[in-house]
């Protein structure tokens, strides 16, 4: 499974905070003028003073940024946060305030200051990696991430591990592509955006290479004797319903049949340069490498929030 980096263990620390203010399907963010992160939208944190808890230090920067009394907050994440290249790390502490009152003030750090429907969240003008932890924040589940920048618009490393005390359940699946050169078999009865979507779960008492040859007769209709397993995928989806935690194991076979298949009107080639249908950009070319891997997806419905490849 995902393992946390523990490489900055001994660097400096600042510790930060960082509050989003929600109401309703709205949450509150406010353009930062000066200082870290300058010209981008955001919610309302700053340093930690001197004897002061961290909780206090969230709720004073409320106030101090947007003029608002912060009734109930909860802390959903931790965020260490650092740039190539430096020894410093800046822990954010993440905190959830839909509790509030007062008026909104701005300031000459926060301006304009803006009510968001969540749904038109201002990604393009905001920090990098909140598109890939917000979603933990809207749902309430707790998690830690680490990201390091190359500058203030490119991540270079990126971390997100879930802190659910819920027992994670594993369910075994396979999944088999089929290449040509560097090309992907694709049905016409098939929608392209399923294609990854499309795994069969292991039967009890089968093994995964039978799994595979049923997978393989049943969807593209060949029939072999045997075919290369190249990746183990943990898959984890950010689902709070699931209950138990789901841990999707899906073991990806490739089959080439570049020398030995008779393409029928029911299928197509499509080059892996032009699919735009993979959830992780870099999972089809690391599969047609045919060589054997580990990969850890953290997803949010089609979204990968997190990758990480082992062994490629």
């Amino acid at each position: 499974m995902l393992s946390y980096p523990t490489y900055f263990e001994f660097y400096r620390r600042k510790l930060m905070t960082l509050t989003f203010i929600i109401r309703n399907d709205e949450v509150l963010l406010g353009m930062k003028n000066r200082g870290m992160g300058k010209g981008k939208w955001n919610g309302f944190g700053g340093k930690k003073e001197p004897n002061e808890t961290i909780f206090d230090a969230a709720k004073r920067e409320v106030k101090e940024e947007c003029g608002l009394d912060a009734i109930s907050m909860k802390k959903i994440g931790f965020i260490d946060f650092e740039y190539a290249g430096s020894n410093e790390i800046l822990e954010g502490h993440i905190y959830l305030c839909d509790k509030f009152k007062g008026h909104i003030v701005e300031s000459d750090e926060m301006a304009p200051i803006k009510w968001f429907k969540i749904n038109q969240f201002p990604l393009e003008n905001m920090w990098v990696d909140h598109k890939l932890w917000f979603p933990m924040v809207l749902k309430q589940i707790p998690f830690k991430a680490h990201f390091m920048y190359l500058d203030d618009d490119t991540i270079v490393d990126s971390t997100i591990k879930l802190l659910s005390l819920l027992k994670k359940t594993k369910e075994i699946w396979v999944n088999v592509i089929v290449k040509k050169d560097n090309k992907i078999l694709i049905s016409n009865y098939l929608e392209e955006f399923k294609i990854f979507k499309q795994h069969q779960k292991v039967t009890k008492g089968e093994s995964l290479q039978n799994a595979a040859l049923r997978y393989l007769k049943s969807n593209y209709e060949i029939t072999t004797e045997v075919v290369p397993k190249m990746a183990v995928v943990n898959v984890e989806l950010t689902d709070i319903y699931s209950m138990p935690s789901i841990i999707q194991e899906i073991h990806m076979f490739v089959m080439d049949v570049s020398k030995k298949f008779t393409q029928t009107n029911d299928y197509r080639w499509t080059d892996i340069s032009n699919v735009t249908f993979c959830a992780d950009k870099k999972l089809l070319s690391t599969l047609f490498k045919m060589k054997p891997f580990k990969a850890y997806f953290l997803m949010d419905n089609d979204d990968v929030l997190c990758s990480k490849y082992y062994n490629n």
